[in-house]
């Protein structure tokens, strides 16, 4: 007789112990019917947003959308039921194992052809906001005359807001650092600067932006102090912006001192070298390689509320914004103020994420 080898009836026993697969049947149907609905209101959306357009155009673009609709959906439906029909296959030949991956790939183009449907669905859906009520929307938010109007002197205008915001970090970086290293400070000695850098910070942090820029740039020129009073408008809104941000650095500053293992800080000490040199040579290389992506969100931020100086008279790009709204009864123009927002944020914020995935990697590594 001939005998079975070991490793054979162990992965034979091991296999008749495994869970039968789950089944993808209902999760396939699922998808049929988002892609019926998909289908639907996309042809709803193609038809709206076609309507003012010639008949033969009109055709081209519901044929051009559809086609590229069935085409995605369609793709991720045929593989998870081709899935489906061998994970069944496998399960009468009694191969688990292979079972179990074949329904494993089609829950993962079934959720797939979900996940399109809903983006389908959600973008139809706009298309339609747009379009609705014989292209109201369009008419206010979108006009393209009034957008290429408006976008020169806008433009120029954001010029403001850039030297703003970035006048405003280095002053907030700066006075964050003094502030974090403040607070920091051991021993009972500097216990009033302590409780100094504590009080502003928490002070700063606890008021809106908004409230401060009004407070700097109109209570400093009419409270009548020589050269103080005198200074630019644009000079107040540094000013006040890194006032407010220097609070929230400060906190990033001494987050990241204290991620410094205090061993490092003895081991400086012990070589002899002063306060100064273990926070200029140890602690501060080490911070700003932690904090980068930190300080650049922060920035993010900060960019984004250079807007609210338009409240004291300056005129950025939004203030700039609201005259040509104001002229033409129309919101488009601030249209341009979004993108060019989006424009300079986004890639900023996309670097922010590439940073803490690469710190992350560091880390793991």
């Amino acid at each position: 007789m001939t005998s079975v080898p070991q490793e054979t009836v162990e992965a034979s026993s091991s296999a008749t112990l495994l869970a039968p697969p789950p089944r993808t049947d209902r999760l396939i149907a699922v998808a049929s019917i988002l892609t019926v609905i998909a289908l639907a209101v996309s042809y709803l959306a193609v038809s709206v947003a076609t309507s003012k357009t010639p008949g033969s155009i009109r055709l081209l673009a519901t044929i051009g959308v559809l086609l590229i609709v069935v085409g995605v959906l369609g793709a991720s439906l045929a593989a998870a039921t081709k899935a489906a029909g061998a994970s069944r296959a496998a399960r009468r030949a009694g191969d688990i194992v292979s079972a179990r991956h074949a329904a494993a790939r089609s829950r993962h183009h079934s959720l797939r052809s979900m996940a399109y449907s809903g983006f389908f669905v959600i973008l139809a859906a706009v298309v339609l906001l747009v379009c609705a009520d014989d292209f109201a929307v369009q008419e206010t938010f979108f006009r393209w005359d009034l957008i290429q109007l408006s976008a020169g002197d806008i433009t120029k205008a954001f010029a403001i807001n850039v030297l703003i915001a970035c006048s405003a970090q280095i002053l907030a970086m700066l006075f964050g650092l003094v502030l974090a290293i403040g607070r920091s400070l051991p021993g009972d000695s500097f216990r009033p600067l302590r409780v100094l850098a504590v009080m502003y910070i928490d002070g700063f942090r606890s008021l809106p932006a908004i409230v401060v820029i009004y407070l700097i740039c109109l209570g400093l020129p009419l409270s009548g102090v020589p050269v103080i009073s005198d200074a630019n408008p644009i000079a107040y809104a540094i000013i006040a912006l890194s006032m407010t941000f220097s609070a929230y650095n400060a906190e990033l500053f001494r987050s990241g001192m204290e991620s410094i293992h205090h061993s490092q800080i003895s081991a400086a000490y012990s070589l002899g070298m002063s306060p100064a040199s273990v926070y200029r040579l140890v602690v501060l290389p080490q911070v700003a390689r932690r904090l980068a992506p930190a300080m650049l969100g922060a920035f993010v931020m900060l960019q984004k509320d250079t807007a609210l100086v338009n409240i004291v008279g300056i005129v950025d790009a939004f203030q700039q914004s609201k005259i040509y709204s104001g002229n033409y009864y129309n919101l488009s123009s601030i249209v341009v103020v979004c993108v060019l927002f989006i424009a300079c944020t986004i890639p900023q914020t996309r670097f922010v994420d590439y940073q803490l995935a690469k710190a992350r990697r560091r880390e793991t590594a």
